[in-house]
């Protein structure tokens, strides 16, 4: 069994997380980072989940630079609930610019076991930043990783809108409109 099986058993239920949600908890971290007076001078997202909320604190911010890292447990990216894990996350993409001596904030949707964000940590270290500090919308109370700033700790396994797309992507009449063939 993964890292990543063991802790999402640990969730009680699902909890739906709106767009609004979203938007909500995105402006609390960036509250937070402006009472800290922490300005970033990069932004790195984790893909593919963190790119969202990643995006939205970069225009709060005034667009600053947004760099992606591909960091997680999936041994392929699929459509399909049941995903096949490897039993610790994989570094797949990493930043070829210089990060030395930069302020870097960085953005995932959530931390669960912390596992992710610890391996980020570590590449990051090799980088040479002045300083990193991370975001999350939400944390479980179990992860191992505890983010400079987390909008929310949950308990249940948020269901996000951006997901729900996906869904209704899948859906063979969805496909139908996207194709301009029905309305």
């Amino acid at each position: 069994m993964s890292v990543a099986h063991k802790f999402y058993k640990k969730n009680k239920g699902e909890i739906k997380i709106t767009w609004e949600d979203v938007e909500r908890d995105t402006l609390h971290i960036v509250q937070a980072m402006a009472k800290n007076n922490f300005k970033p001078d990069v932004i790195i997202s984790l893909a593919r989940s963190g790119l969202i909320p990643a995006a939205m604190i970069s225009y709060c911010l005034g667009n600053k630079q947004l760099y992606v890292i591909k960091a997680d447990f999936s041994k392929t990216q699929s459509n399909d609930s049941a995903q096949d894990l490897r039993s610790q996350p994989v570094l797949s993409q990493r930043i070829k610019r210089s990060l030395k001596g930069l302020k870097i904030l960085v953005v995932d949707e959530m931390t669960v076991s912390g596992e992710t964000l610890n391996l980020v940590s570590k590449y990051l270290k090799t980088k040479h930043p002045r300083q990193v500090k991370y975001a999350v919308l939400y944390q479980q109370p179990w992860s191992k990783f505890k983010p400079d700033y987390c909008a929310r700790t949950i308990t249940a396994w948020p269901l996000y809108p951006w997901k729900e797309l996906r869904n209704s992507v899948k859906d063979p009449r969805a496909k139908l409109v996207i194709a301009g063939i029905k309305s």
